[in-house]
C-alpha cells in the first residue's frame, strides 16, 4: 500500500507503508510540541528554583525526565491509534492512482503553502482531466436539462387542463341558471294561463289530459 507524506522540506512524497514508521519526531508534531514544552518547563523551573550550577540541577533534570517519560508514554498510546487510522484511511492512495501522473497536482497545491517556486499548472492538466468522467458529467447535465424541460411542459399542460375545467364549470353553472329561470318562467306562464282561462276551458283541458 502506498501512502503520501510530507518530507523534511515540506513537499509531498510517496512511500511504502513500512517506510511510514520513520523517526516520529519528524512525522508527529505532537512529539515536537511535547519536547518544546518540557524544555521550556525545565528552563523555567531552573530559573525559579535557582538550581543552575548547583547539585540540585541534576535532581531537577531527573525529575523533569521522569515526568516527560510518563506524559510521553501516555501520549504515545493515545496517538498510536490515531496514527494507525491515518495510515489506513487518511493517507491511503485511491485505487488506480498513478504517482508519475498525479504527483504534480499535490505539488501544485503544496506550492501555495511553501516558499518553493510554484508548479506550472499546465503540467497538471493531463492529471486532472478525465475524459470519461467529463463525458459522463455532460451526459448527466443534458439528461437533467431534458427532465427540466419535460417538467415545465407538464406544468403548462396541467395549468391548461385546470383552466379548461374551470371554464367548463362556469359554462355548466350558466346553463343550469338559465334552465332554472326558463322552468320558473314556464310555470309562471302556465299558472297565469289557468287564472285567465274560463271554467269550461279548464274542464276541457282536464278532460284532454285524462285522454292522453
Amino acid at each position: 500500500m502506498l501512502v503520501w507524506l510530507r518530507n523534511a522540506r515540506g513537499s509531498f512524497q510517496f512511500a511504502e507503508s513500512e517506510s511510514a514508521a520513520v523517526h516520529q519526531r519528524r512525522l508527529n508534531v505532537a512529539d515536537d510540541l511535547v519536547d518544546d514544552a518540557f524544555d521550556h518547563f525545565h528552563q523555567q523551573a531552573s530559573t525559579f528554583l535557582k538550581t543552575e550550577g548547583t547539585e540540585r540541577a541534576q535532581d531537577l533534570s531527573r525529575g523533569v525526565d521522569i515526568i516527560r517519560k510518563k506524559v510521553q508514554s501516555d501520549l504515545d498510546k493515545k496517538l498510536a491509534v490515531w496514527e494507525q487510522y491515518c495510515l489506513d484511511y487518511v493517507f491511503r492512495v485511491p485505487e488506480g492512482f498513478d504517482p508519475a501522473k498525479d504527483i504534480c497536482c499535490y505539488q501544485f497545491i503544496d506550492s501555495f503553502r511553501s516558499d518553493e517556486p510554484p508548479v506550472d499548472a499546465s503540467l497538471c492538466q493531463d492529471a486532472v482531466v478525465d475524459a470519461d468522467l467529463d463525458a459522463e458529467l455532460d451526459l448527466l447535465r443534458n439528461e437533467l436539462t431534458e427532465v427540466g424541460k419535460e417538467n415545465a411542459a407538464l406544468n403548462r399542460e396541467i395549468q391548461s387542463l385546470e383552466g379548461q375545467s374551470a371554464s367548463r364549470d362556469r359554462c355548466s353553472a350558466l346553463v343550469n341558471a338559465t334552465l332554472q329561470q326558463y322552468e320558473l318562467n314556464s310555470y309562471h306562464e302556465m299558472f297565469q294561463g289557468f287564472s285567465n282561462a274560463k271554467l269550461e276551458d279548464l274542464q276541457a283541458f282536464i278532460a284532454h289530459m285524462k285522454n292522453m
